[in-house]
């Protein structure tokens, strides 16, 4: 991991955007009977990284090239924001074990659980937006972006 001698607004920005598509992704198949609701699951996991990604990216330090959770929210926690208990970290980086490894001998994983997963992506994408926020960071509309660089 590098790190830079200043924040970087516009790194935590582009972080955030994508973040802002993951999580709507995960919604819009999260509704849709038709789709497995492990893939929801994984989308929801990806916001959540990416959305605490960007408090690290905020620092002006690249985020580390992990997927679990806990221990971005552990790294980002010493930046000043904490995690409301109610989210269940552990549960929602299994959903991206389970949506891109998922087991045929697994019962698939109910929509109502998939649904509590996208509620905690949901408030752990809220609980940054706040703190970019207070940190000067200008979401302006929020858009979903596709990537760091994407003029969506």
């Amino acid at each position: 991991m590098s790190s830079t001698s200043a924040p970087d607004p516009e790194s935590a920005l582009a972080w955030f955007r994508i973040a802002l598509g993951d999580l709507a992704g995960a919604c819009a198949l999260a509704d849709d009977d038709g789709v497995p609701p492990r893939l929801a699951a994984a989308l929801a996991q990806q916001a959540a990284e990416k959305a605490l990604k960007a408090v690290i990216a905020l620092a002006g330090i690249d985020p580390p090239r992990t997927h679990d959770l806990v221990s971005l929210a552990l790294d980002v926690r010493s930046r000043g924001l904490t995690i409301p208990d109610a989210v269940d970290l552990a549960a929602l980086s299994d959903g991206l074990r389970s949506g891109r490894y998922p087991d045929p001998d697994e019962t698939p994983t109910e929509r109502s659980v998939i649904i509590d997963l996208v509620a905690g992506s949901r408030i752990v994408l809220d609980v940054v937006r706040g703190h970019l926020e207070a940190n000067g960071v200008e979401l302006g509309a929020g858009k979903p972006s596709v990537g760091p660089n994407s003029s969506l």
